[in-house]
């Protein structure tokens, strides 16, 4: 369970929505960088269609933001989209293949547990 000194709330103002922002962040974060300040994105808006960058340094302030609203067209082109959609469709297969096996292979168990 985290305790309350696991985490720093940091505000920062929206140029989009026009709003300020509280956001938790938690103390472990800037433990995984070598480089700051570093990127933390994430979405917000009613349609979760605002694209926000965080610019965080070392003692987890916030130095920059960077807010972009995201339409259709932005987060992928039509390529990347297929071979995302080929790489999924292909991890689906693989479990639904090791599923079946697994599955035949507990039908046998059963089976020779049932004699």
């Amino acid at each position: 369970m985290n305790s309350h000194n696991d985490f720093v709330i940091r505000v920062y103002d929206c140029r989009l929505c026009k709003q300020h922002h509280e956001i938790k962040l938690s103390n472990q974060i800037s433990k995984d960088h070598e480089d700051y300040p570093f990127p933390y994105t994430f979405l917000h808006g009613d349609l979760r269609n605002i694209l926000t960058t965080l610019y965080i340094d070392q003692n987890l302030e916030i130095r920059g933001v960077d807010v972009r609203e995201l339409t259709d067209s932005d987060l992928f082109s039509k390529d990347q989209v297929l071979t995302i959609i080929n790489t999924l469709m292909e991890e689906i297969e693989q479990l639904r293949e090791e599923n079946e096996s697994l599955r035949d292979k507990l039908l046998t168990i059963m089976k020779k547990s049932a004699k």
